[in-house]
């Protein structure tokens, strides 16, 4: 479960302009994930994700480069 959860967060990042956890959160959860903050912010922390500045002047997630 943890593997297609982290799947569907770089698959939701790089198709959405993520701004927040909770953002984040609530498209896992329509996708039929049920997650915490908690299990969310170790999925970032484990992915390696960043936060990049957008054209609008807001930060969304990001996958690192390799």
């Amino acid at each position: 479960m943890k593997n297609m959860r982290q799947e569907k967060i770089i698959a939701l990042i790089t198709r959405y302009e993520i701004e927040t956890q909770e953002d984040l959160i609530g498209m896992l959860r329509k996708e039929g994930f049920q997650v915490t903050q908690a299990t969310v912010s170790r999925d970032i922390r484990e992915l390696k994700l960043t936060k990049e500045l957008t054209g609008r002047g807001s930060y969304r997630y990001t996958v690192p480069a390799p």
